[in-house]
């Protein structure tokens, strides 16, 4: 690995385990590869359109990802841990590992470097094959064992994409992305490739198409990896740096938005009933902004208008964010959201929902035993420095 990338790697890791809501930013997904927790199966084109260059390319590439202290295997005593299948394709696919196979990144190196050594006989090259082999492995080998609550990924090295009726990689792409597979694709371009970086980008889930040529391509998949294993429970919504973008940056919060009505004190205790949960923060108008954006979406809120509580309140002379159970308060520090005329004198109002008003929707001092409105919880987003077990 290069230096850089490693000072980079261990400055992000470092600050992750550092993390405060006290620096006034919202929690950034982990980035701790070694506590990288994923099943992966990598699925490789051996035919001869990859040639022998390429393959040992992509052997070291993959050796490159995963060289940064992640955990190869299972262990049941550490349960971040990622497993490693290996599938090559060309005509037909072949699993070269299973999900088991490999137990450590010595295991892996040896196995994979063996796989990759040469190229096949035949220049055809059926994508289809290798995914479609790919989601039987994950459906015989992860899913609905103990290790189904781990997020899957599949990373494709390709040098070609070939399109043939039953043979056509987008429909099987699209079935493991509805199965919530994650699916990075890296294009091996080769004179004569026609389409490839095209055809894999819409295999790919977004933001996860890269190729070869990209200086830093392992660091790609690395990020590539680490957003895939920043994810929230079910029904709760993932913060991101756009709403509308699904290929945006995650930030390691998530997002609950409650359709009953309460008031101020009953909402935030409702918030709480999860550990690591807190009603809604809004350190910046981009929190602001999704947090509506993801309400206008949402059919259980009331409008008309919108009107639900978040997490700003009055304590001790100070206007501060709820906090999970057990951790501190923040105060608010910058960027205010205030109505006109607002706040008023909290002696009596010292509790905060966002209300509508007109176009603009803004936060507004309410009393916080009476008043009932919807509100927003929000919590950690399972990730490299946050492991959540199948109950979560």
């Amino acid at each position: 690995m290069k230096l850089g990338l490693l000072i980079l790697l261990l400055l992000v890791s470092v600050y992750a385990d550092t993390y405060s809501p006290l620096s006034y930013v919202d929690r950034p997904c982990g980035m701790d590869l070694s506590n990288l927790w994923l099943d992966v199966v990598v699925v490789v084109d051996n035919s001869q359109g990859m040639t022998n260059n390429g393959l040992d390319n992509v052997a070291a590439n993959i050796l490159n990802v995963f060289s940064s202290g992640t955990r190869i295997g299972s262990n049941s005593s550490e349960p971040r841990t990622t497993r490693l299948g290996l599938v090559t394709y060309n005509s037909n696919a072949t699993q070269q590992a299973d999900l088991n196979k490999y137990q450590s990144i010595n295991d892996a190196g040896n196995g994979i470097f063996d796989s990759l050594s040469t190229v096949v006989y035949t220049a055809d090259s059926y994508l289809a094959t290798g995914l479609t082999l790919a989601e039987k492995m994950f459906i015989e080998q992860s899913v609905n064992t103990i290790r189904g609550h781990y997020k899957r990924v599949v990373i494709v090295y390709a040098s070609e994409y070939n399109e043939d009726g039953e043979l056509d990689p987008l429909s099987v792409a699209n079935r493991l992305k509805l199965s919530n597979v994650k699916i990075i694709t890296v294009a091996y371009e080769q004179p004569g490739s026609v389409g490839l970086e095209n055809g894999l980008s819409q295999i790919a889930s977004p933001g996860f198409s890269f190729s070869n040529n990209v200086v830093n391509i392992s660091q790609e998949i690395q990020n590539a990896l680490l957003q895939s294993n920043c994810f929230c429970p079910s029904n709760w919504i993932q913060y991101h740096t756009s709403y509308s973008d699904p290929a945006s940056s995650r930030y390691g919060v998530c997002l609950q938005l409650v359709g009953v009505l309460a008031n101020w004190v009953a909402a935030k205790n409702g918030c709480r009933m999860k550990s690591n949960t807190n009603l809604a923060t809004e350190f910046n108008q981009a929190k602001h902004d999704f947090i509506l954006e993801a309400v206008k979406d949402n059919s259980g809120f009331q409008r008309n208008p919108y009107q639900y509580h978040i997490g700003l309140n009055y304590i001790n002379d100070d206007w501060v964010w709820d906090q999970p159970a057990g951790q501190p308060p923040v105060k608010l520090q910058s960027w205010f959201n205030w109505g006109t005329g607002f706040p008023n004198a909290p002696a009596s109002q010292s509790a905060v929902s966002n209300i509508q008003s007109g176009v603009t929707t803004k936060w507004t001092n309410v009393a916080m035993y009476t008043g009932a409105a919807n509100y927003v919880c929000e919590t950690y987003s399972c990730d490299t420095d946050n492991y959540c077990d199948d109950n979560y």
